[in-house]
């Protein structure tokens, strides 16, 4: 799996560093060749989610808007790999909330890929969490200063 500059560039812009920032999110869009995975897009917090301190609710409607735009601009090449938010603490985990707001994402609709990423970014490091079949396979834990 690799994940493109521009998406760690927004991953990065949107850690709580500050006491009074809001956990952000959006959506991951990118291709699979091969079983090679390029996490190549992601979206940025719309007007349309809710954003606090702890938390963060994605608009359905932003979101889909942009995975429909991707599709489309890459001519179905670039697909909805996944969620992405920030949580405020130097190591994040996924709360209960979070684990259950994303299988109910990846159950409840069709997708293109078997493959689905759920990563959360800390201010120190950054969570991802692998499903595979609509289950939970693997988490992976990467340090800010590796990236």
């Amino acid at each position: 799996m690799s994940i493109s500059q521009s998406v760690l560039k927004i991953f990065n812009r949107y850690v709580q560093i500050h006491p009074k920032s809001p956990e952000s999110g959006g959506i991951l869009t990118g291709e699979i060749y091969d079983n090679i995975i390029n996490l190549l897009n992601c979206s940025e917090p719309s007007d349309l989610d809710q954003r606090s301190r702890y938390n963060f609710s994605r608009s359905f409607i932003a979101a889909q808007k942009f995975i429909n735009e991707k599709f489309k601009i890459s001519r179905g090449r670039e697909i909805y790999l996944g969620e992405w938010h920030t949580h405020p603490e130097d190591h994040p985990s996924p709360s209960n909330t979070d684990r259950k707001n994303f299988l109910k994402t990846i159950k409840n609709n069709h997708l293109n890929s078997n493959v689905h990423f759920m990563i959360i970014i800390g201010r120190l490091s950054i969570y991802i969490e692998i499903y595979i079949d609509k289950k939970f396979d693997e988490k992976i834990i990467v340090t800010r200063s590796d990236l």
